[in-house]
Protein backbone atom coordinates (compact mmCIF):
# COMPACT_ATOMS: atom_id res chain seq x y z
CA UNK A 1 0.00 0.00 0.00
CA UNK A 2 1.41 3.55 -0.97
CA UNK A 3 1.71 5.79 1.96
CA UNK A 4 0.65 9.56 1.22
CA UNK A 5 0.35 12.45 3.18
CA UNK A 6 -3.00 13.13 5.50
CA UNK A 7 -4.24 16.41 6.06
CA UNK A 8 -6.41 16.41 9.41
CA UNK A 9 -8.39 19.04 9.71
CA UNK A 10 -10.80 19.45 12.73
CA UNK A 11 -13.46 22.47 13.79
CA UNK A 12 -15.59 23.24 15.72
CA UNK A 13 -18.87 24.27 14.94
CA UNK A 14 -21.30 26.93 16.89
CA UNK A 15 -22.91 23.78 18.73
CA UNK A 16 -19.64 22.93 19.89
CA UNK A 17 -19.11 19.89 18.25
CA UNK A 18 -15.84 18.60 15.96
CA UNK A 19 -16.11 18.40 12.49
CA UNK A 20 -13.26 16.72 10.32
CA UNK A 21 -12.31 17.21 7.20
CA UNK A 22 -9.52 15.08 5.54
CA UNK A 23 -7.42 15.39 2.16
CA UNK A 24 -4.72 13.09 1.20
CA UNK A 25 -2.06 13.91 -1.28
CA UNK A 26 1.24 12.46 -2.78
CA UNK A 27 3.89 14.63 -0.72
CA UNK A 28 4.10 16.97 2.42
CA UNK A 29 4.27 20.11 0.33
CA UNK A 30 1.29 19.49 -1.42
CA UNK A 31 -0.15 18.73 1.81
CA UNK A 32 0.97 21.80 3.62
CA UNK A 33 -0.39 23.85 0.33
CA UNK A 34 -3.80 22.38 1.29
CA UNK A 35 -3.87 23.18 4.88
CA UNK A 36 -3.23 26.37 4.11
CA UNK A 37 -6.05 26.45 1.61
CA UNK A 38 -8.78 25.05 3.49
CA UNK A 39 -7.70 27.28 6.48
CA UNK A 40 -8.01 29.87 4.76
CA UNK A 41 -11.40 28.95 4.19
CA UNK A 42 -12.53 28.13 7.80
CA UNK A 43 -10.44 31.31 8.83
CA UNK A 44 -12.80 33.36 6.39
CA UNK A 45 -16.12 31.95 7.55
CA UNK A 46 -15.26 32.42 11.01
CA UNK A 47 -15.12 28.90 11.78
CA UNK A 48 -12.63 28.13 14.36
CA UNK A 49 -9.87 25.57 13.84
CA UNK A 50 -8.77 23.02 17.10
CA UNK A 51 -6.32 21.30 14.97
CA UNK A 52 -4.64 20.68 12.26
CA UNK A 53 -1.83 18.22 10.67
CA UNK A 54 0.06 17.05 7.79
CA UNK A 55 0.81 12.91 8.47
CA UNK A 56 1.98 10.31 6.63
CA UNK A 57 -0.79 7.84 6.48
CA UNK A 58 -2.02 4.98 4.57
CA UNK A 59 -5.58 6.02 5.28
CA UNK A 60 -7.65 7.35 2.14
CA UNK A 61 -10.77 9.44 2.49
CA UNK A 62 -13.31 10.24 -0.32
CA UNK A 63 -13.31 13.75 -1.84
CA UNK A 64 -13.32 16.98 0.51
CA UNK A 65 -15.43 19.47 -0.76
CA UNK A 66 -16.37 23.27 1.17
CA UNK A 67 -19.79 22.75 -0.36
CA UNK A 68 -21.08 20.28 1.49
CA UNK A 69 -25.20 19.31 2.20
CA UNK A 70 -26.49 19.53 6.38
CA UNK A 71 -28.68 16.78 5.23
CA UNK A 72 -25.66 14.62 4.34
CA UNK A 73 -24.77 10.90 6.00
CA UNK A 74 -21.97 11.73 8.56
CA UNK A 75 -19.24 9.66 9.72
CA UNK A 76 -17.84 9.51 12.80
CA UNK A 77 -14.37 9.17 13.46
CA UNK A 78 -12.22 9.39 17.23
CA UNK A 79 -9.01 11.48 16.57
CA UNK A 80 -6.24 10.86 19.16
CA UNK A 81 -3.61 13.81 18.44
CA UNK A 82 -0.30 13.76 20.39
CA UNK A 83 3.00 15.82 20.39
CA UNK A 84 4.76 13.42 17.56
CA UNK A 85 1.31 11.80 16.00
CA UNK A 86 -2.33 11.52 15.13
CA UNK A 87 -4.29 8.25 15.38
CA UNK A 88 -7.90 8.33 13.36
CA UNK A 89 -10.36 5.42 14.08
CA UNK A 90 -13.77 5.09 12.22
CA UNK A 91 -16.69 4.62 15.17
CA UNK A 92 -20.30 3.13 14.49
CA UNK A 93 -22.49 6.08 16.19
CA UNK A 94 -22.02 9.50 17.62
CA UNK A 95 -23.01 7.49 21.27
CA UNK A 96 -20.06 5.46 20.67
CA UNK A 97 -17.80 8.02 19.83
CA UNK A 98 -18.58 10.33 22.69
CA UNK A 99 -18.46 7.56 25.17
CA UNK A 100 -14.63 6.66 23.66
CA UNK A 101 -13.68 10.52 24.34
CA UNK A 102 -14.59 10.75 27.79
CA UNK A 103 -12.78 6.93 28.83
CA UNK A 104 -9.60 8.27 26.70
CA UNK A 105 -9.68 11.90 28.59
CA UNK A 106 -6.01 12.99 29.82
CA UNK A 107 -4.67 10.35 27.04
CA UNK A 108 -3.23 13.41 24.70
CA UNK A 109 -5.90 14.79 22.78
CA UNK A 110 -8.92 12.45 21.95
CA UNK A 111 -11.96 14.07 19.53
CA UNK A 112 -15.15 12.81 18.65
CA UNK A 113 -15.49 14.09 15.51
CA UNK A 114 -17.75 13.90 12.26
CA UNK A 115 -17.51 13.79 8.83
CA UNK A 116 -19.36 13.18 5.64
CA UNK A 117 -16.55 11.93 4.39
CA UNK A 118 -16.03 8.47 4.22
CA UNK A 119 -12.82 6.01 5.13
CA UNK A 120 -12.04 4.13 1.40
Amino acid sequence: MKTLFLLVLLTRNAAGDINASFVNTDTLDQCREKAQLVEGVFNGAGIPIVESRCIRSELMFSEFSHTISSSMTRHFYLVHVDDGRVDIRPVEDWYACKQQEQQGAGKGRLYCSSSVQTLR
